[in-house]
């Protein structure tokens, strides 16, 4: 629901009240105007309320409950307007941009690795649980300049600032069991959670299109410590640690590059190979929030993020790649309101980064082929937001940021207006982000530039109790993409940052709880065109991953005397391009139309048990991601499904079971 402006207030924003109970007494009250934006958040906890949605009050839970999401928040959100399928990858895109382009944060610090690697074609779920988080927005279009490196999209999580109930749980499903808890204590909690997922049962009965030598494992231990000395400070660190391992057969492959052999298709080769990936991943987050007097309010933060993985039989039998990316991320910031109608948001942070690469031949004569690099980008950002009236909401913001590796500097401006009338809200944002190409070209070319994305959303929402529809235009226009030259073999001689395109579409969505009593429904509407000359693409053309059409209706029908909640989720999109060399021009030719039907049942057969069962496209439908030397390129699997079990134990805590 919109909230209402408030109402006039006098110029000095003040009102003395006599006490009705001792005549010295006098009691002084500051109003101010609250502070409602309309920056593109699609979905947003309770902990930051705005007022530009009315799904903002959604809980993680009613995220994992979407029919077919599987528990996992990327594909959940992959029901949002500007948002685009990708069943072969599991990955965010968001208004024709890459997966790169969209970056998570953790309680305002960069995530370097937020999704599980997988094998060939498969989709990634991400790493952490939608129950750690109190806050889980998607800023799909003109995020603000606070976060730096994310040229389409950037999804701010933001986890529980305080646990105070003592907790246990335990969970048990098809694909693997885990447990965890929190010890509350004083002005703190400590959180534990371990999980293991294993699909050699699952494997057996399902088995999909990837052959398994080891199934996929996956084991992850995380923890969080909290501790609030007083009201206005809080202090939080998280740990979190995985490792997977699996290996397959694989067809065999000729590709000059290992870098290659992930976007090829290998069902159409015969030979076969043993394709085996370990990889360790490491996330380490502290945080620090104070409210002084005289009104700031201060923000510092560190987060570590650390994931070496090595892939034997990637492109060749025999031959090793290995790859390591690190990362340090710094920031302070500090915000205070000058006046009752007038905010000043600052900081200052510094991405400190290395990345390494080594591939290694199966002929023990060959020389292996080593790749490094560590660039650094140093930031600062400042905003201000003013109310010149009522109704009326401007926001004026600049980010300037320095890259080590090619020694130049980057000026973004960003300018965003809001306007309510009554429930409706017109809103306007124009702006420029920019972001390091991605770390397997730029270790090829450390003068790169930063690539470049200028930003125009224009947008209206109207919202009640019980119905929401929002709509938004947006165009962007991206300069100096990483682009590989054509007619030579030497790769790395021919980058440069000559690459271009552009992204335009509108974003429609309709949330009705009124129509049916204990129904609710969203409708989710994405038109895109998008065109890039960037990579190995020679001219402007439409990218491999992007779709003109992308549609999604979301059902969930609660039955309070059954205690069970019944999710449908439908799932559509138009055919991805592809190129077919028997027609002229390049990407030429589109796949069949994307569609899946998922269904979801969650059961409460008491407050502290969960049972819930979830499968997606239940109409068995073959969907198709593109096509390769007129092979078609297929997910893993065409269907998932899963079943769990999640048990409270305690007396006191429910529903958050084995989750922090």
């Amino acid at each position: 629901m919109i909230p209402q402006p408030a109402a006039p207030q006098s110029s000095a924003q003040q009102k003395e009240l006599a006490s009705q109970t001792t005549a010295a007494d006098t009691v002084l009250l500051q109003l101010f105007h609250d502070s409602i934006g309309l920056a593109e958040v699609v979905v947003k906890g309770k902990r930051t309320p705005v007022a530009n949605s009315r799904w903002s009050d959604m809980h993680p839970v009613e995220l994992v409950t979407v029919g077919g999401a599987n528990g996992d928040l990327y594909r959940a959100l992959q029901t949002l307007p500007g948002t685009q399928v990708q069943g072969e990858s599991g990955r965010l895109l968001v208004r024709g941009g890459s997966s790169s382009e969209t970056q998570t944060y953790m309680d305002g610090m960069h995530v370097l690795n937020p999704y599980t690697s997988t094998g060939i074609n498969s989709p990634a779920r991400g790493r952490y649980s939608t129950f750690m988080f109190s806050g889980v927005s998607l800023e799909s279009g003109g995020a603000p300049l606070e976060y730096g490196q994310a040229l389409s999209a950037v999804l701010p999580l933001e986890t529980k600032d305080r646990s105070p109930v003592n907790k246990l749980g335990v969970n048990a499903s098809t694909v693997g069991f885990g447990g965890g808890g929190t010890r509350a204590f004083g002005r703190g909690s400590l959180s534990v959670n371990l999980d293991y997922q294993d699909l050699c049962v699952y494997d057996r009965i399902y088995s999909g299109r990837t052959d398994f030598k080891d199934p996929y494992r996956l084991l992850t231990v995380s923890t969080q410590f909290r501790y609030h000395p007083d009201e206005a400070t809080l202090f939080k660190i998280y740990f979190g640690y995985d490792r997977t391992d699996f290996s397959n057969y694989e067809g065999e492959m000729h590709a000059d590059d290992a870098v290659q052999a992930f976007s090829a298709n290998k069902e159409q080769t015969q030979a076969r190979r043993l394709f085996g990936l370990g990889e360790d991943n490491i996330y380490v987050n502290a945080t620090f929030r104070k409210s002084v007097s005289g009104g700031w309010n201060w923000f510092a933060g560190a987060a570590y993020g650390f994931t070496e993985q090595k892939i034997r039989g990637v492109s060749l039998s025999g031959d090793v790649w290995m790859e390591r990316r690190k990362e340090l991320h710094l920031k302070v910031k500090a915000c205070k309101r000058l006046a009752s109608t007038f905010r000043l948001d600052m900081g200052l942070e510094s991405f400190v980064r290395c990345y390494a690469n080594r591939y290694q031949m199966p002929d023990a004569g060959a020389p292996d082929v080593r790749r490094r690099m560590n660039p650094t980008v140093g930031a600062a950002f400042v905003s201000a937001t003013c109310y010149p009236v009522e109704q009326l909401k401007t926001e004026l913001s600049f980010r300037t940021e320095y890259t080590s590796l090619n020694r130049q500097a980057t000026f973004s401006p960003r300018f965003s207006v809001n306007y309510y009338l009554g429930d409706v809200v017109f809103s306007a944002t124009a702006g420029r982000w920019t972001q390091l190409p991605t770390d397997r070209l730029l270790v090829q070319d450390g003068s790169l530039r930063s690539e470049s994305c200028v930003q125009y959303n224009l947008g209206v929402q109207l919202g009640g109790e019980e119905r929401f529809f929002k709509a938004e235009a947006y165009y962007k226009r991206y300069d100096r993409l990483a682009w590989i030259g054509q007619g030579t073999m030497e790769w790395a001689e021919w980058l440069s940052s000559d690459g271009y395109g552009y992204s335009k579409g509108i974003d429609l969505f309709y949330d009705d709880c009124a129509l049916v009593r204990n129904l609710e429904y969203r409708l989710s509407y994405t038109y895109n065109l998008s065109k890039r000359k960037y990579q190995d693409y020679p001219e402007l053309t439409v990218p491999q991953y992007a779709t003109r059409h992308n549609a999604s209706v979301v059902l969930k029908y609660s039955l309070p005397r059954l205690r069970t909640v019944v999710g449908l989720t439908e799932r559509f999109s138009s055919g991805r391009p592809y190129h077919n060399p028997a027609l002229p021009g390049l990407m030429n030719d589109e796949t069949k139309p994307y569609n899946s039907l998922d269904l979801g049942l969650t059961f409460l057969p008491s407050k502290k048990v969960i049972l819930h069962a979830s499968a997606t496209n239940i109409l068995c439908r073959k969907n198709e991601f593109g096509k390769v030397e007129g092979i078609p390129i297929r997910a893993s699997s065409d269907h998932f499904f899963y079943i769990g079990a999640f048990i409270t134990i305690g007396k006191k805590a429910a529903y958050d079971v084995s989750n922090f």
